[in-house]
């Protein structure tokens, strides 16, 4: 009894002995919090209004309380924010909800999406000289941003909470310093924080004064003699990132003159190669340059249609486009190989499909042959006293094809299950499907464009683009068909919308959208089949509109059930063997041809 009564009151003193801050985060657990998914839609739709554009947002994947990764962060410019937020009461009485949280983190990271164009050298500096350089790089992005639209001070000024009487940890002046750069009414006459302030305010918002003015507080920083903590002395503001975004590794063997202009002056600043530090273990600057960044991957924003209300919700689902890693292009080489008869068959039913036709141009002064009805009608005109039309000549013209094809390919979790009674997978039947097709189109000559997609919730739909219609049918294209991959889910809906949109940039007089599936349409973040299955028939409605055909192979031998549902009775087949297909594509083909 003697010994529980001892565990309890030290863990009672361990939760009383905590900190302001993490006392005030294991109160808030009683309290109301702000799920991301309730609020995630509005956030993209505000973000867009202010700054223009579409950001990609994202759920951190597993809820952290106290650790690092609870703070939101920024992933190949993807904004990563945490599931939910706690709603705050701050010591002076004020309320702020979870929604202004997620909506403060969301713009400041768009803000250092947008205004941080030059990755720091992470390897150079140590973790106090990081710390204060992301400190004002936080700043200097709120600023920028703050001069077009000035109430976003408010909405930041008010989630800053640190005092003078903060002065225990290399932590508590990183937050003074930051309310300070913020809110120019705080008052706080600590000098190292006015140096910051003063130093912050006469220099020009230029993305060098990050590490010129962190340095210099670095450097001043070291006479207080605290020590500094990377994994506990970090802001206790909720809405700021953990600053990932900013460092880049390093790449060696570049003279000095190949350094950006940030790190060219601040060798300048300091003189020599030496970084002011904190730390016995401090390195030279090295002649190294970061590499570029990675590029931003282009997302797009759709509706979705409910059934259930017979609405059209905007601005529902976002589509990212994803980058397809390479496989073994002897995949592709063999496909094609061993079914070499299969291939040489298809080409010439395309072939003989290609050229179907012809069509002739009657009226004409000049042409091939003569039109003997107009000559006939001319010989009386002329009979009969009257001006006799001079075109009697005519030409005859071949139908040529004027067609292009976007095959979409399902690429969820499923396609990885063996078909049965067959030795290989779905996803291997669909690579087999595209390669042997992709090979006969391309030596037709039709455009064609070879895409594929998965799902995880409608805030991360992502879009494959294996071969684009100006992209030519090498190398390139075979090793990303031979190394596409299943995972994840089927939202088919969104997918054949973009799809749509990539086909309406092509100038062909006809177009073709065929889909390839396993399975019906289906997502982690909706119940059953009906919801998704009535937007992807939508969709295919949206894209008829548009004036394009849409056709779906099916690999599923159940399919029949619900595919007709989708893209109407004869707008989908069955197909459970690559050797029934090349009559059933020629089929599609020829109905469009003529």
């Amino acid at each position: 009894m003697k010994v529980t009564l001892n565990r309890i009151s030290r863990e009672l003193q361990n939760y009383l002995g905590k900190t302001p801050g993490e006392s005030q985060l294991a109160w808030q657990k009683s309290h109301t919090k702000t799920q991301l998914t309730d609020v995630q839609r509005r956030i993209v739709i505000y973000l867009h209004a202010l700054c223009g554009r579409d950001f990609v947002i994202k759920p951190i994947d597993e809820d952290f309380i106290h650790d690092g990764k609870y703070q939101p962060f920024i992933e190949n410019s993807v904004i990563h924010l945490p599931n939910y937020y706690y709603d705050l009461t701050l010591n002076d009485g004020s309320h702020i909800t979870g929604l202004e949280i997620y909506r403060a983190a969301a713009v400041h990271a768009a803000a250092h999406i947008m205004y941080t164009k030059n990755l720091f050298h992470e390897k150079s500096l140590n973790k106090w000289q990081q710390a204060v350089i992301a400190t004002i790089e936080d700043a200097r992005v709120e600023m920028l941003l703050i001069g077009e639209f000035p109430r976003l001070k408010q909405l930041w000024s008010a989630q800053h909470t640190a005092t003078p009487s903060n002065n225990k940890s290399a932590g508590d002046y990183l937050g003074r310093l930051a309310r300070a750069l913020l809110d120019e009414t705080y008052q706080d006459d600590d000098p190292w924080v006015s140096q910051g302030r003063a130093m912050f305010k006469a220099a020009d918002k230029l993305e060098t004064i990050s590490i010129e003015i962190g340095l210099t507080l670095a450097q001043a920083f070291q006479t207080r003699k605290i020590s500094f903590n990377a994994r506990s002395d970090r802001l206790m503001v909720p809405y700021r990132d953990d600053n990932r975004y900013l460092w880049a590794l390093p790449k060696a063997d570049l003279s000095p003159q190949e350094l950006p202009d940030s790190f060219f002056e601040l060798k300048l600043l300091l003189g020599n190669n030496e970084l002011a530090s904190a730390d016995e273990d401090s390195k030279p600057l090295p002649k190294e340059k970061p590499p570029a960044r990675v590029p931003v991957s282009a997302s797009y924003v759709y509706s979705e249609w409910d059934y259930r209300s017979q609405v059209e919700t905007a601005s529902w689902v976002t589509i990212r486009d994803a980058n397809s890693k390479p496989g073994d292009l002897e995949i592709i080489a063999n496909i094609v190989t061993q079914n070499m008869d299969l291939v040489s068959r298809m080409k010439s039913l395309l072939h003989a499909v290609r050229y179907s036709g012809v069509r002739r141009i009657r009226k004409l002064e000049e042409g091939d042959e003569i039109d003997v009805d107009a000559a006939i009608r001319a010989l009386i005109d002329i009979r009969l006293g009257v001006q006799p039309d001079t075109r009697i000549m005519m030409r005859q013209v071949r139908k040529t094809r004027d067609i292009s094809v976007l095959v979409l390919l399902d690429l969820s979790n499923s396609t990885n299950q063996k078909i049965p009674g067959q030795d290989h997978t779905v996803l291997e039947l669909t690579r087999q499907i595209c390669a042997l097709f992709a090979e006969v189109i391309d030596t037709v000559g039709d455009p064609f464009a070879i895409h594929g997609f998965c799902s995880k919730s409608r805030h991360n739909v992502e879009y494959f683009r294996f071969k684009d219609f100006d992209q030519p049918y090498d190398d390139i294209p075979k090793a990303k068909l031979a190394g596409m991959t299943g995972q994840r889910s089927t939202r088919m809906g969104a997918a054949i919308r973009h799809a749509t949109y990539h086909l309406n940039g092509q100038e062909s007089g006809k177009k073709l959208l065929m889909i390839i599936t396993d399975g019906a349409p289906s997502d982690i973040d909706v119940r059953g089949t009906e919801y998704l299955l009535y937007d992807a028939k939508m969709a295919v409605q949206e894209a008829g509109r548009s004036g394009i055909h849409t056709h779906c192979v099916s690999l599923d031998p159940n399919a029949d059930r619900y595919v007709s549902r989708i893209f109407g009775a004869r707008n989908y087949m069955v197909v459970d063997h690559v050797r029934c297909l090349p009559e059933k594509m020629l089929t599609i083909y020829a109905g469009l041809t003529v």
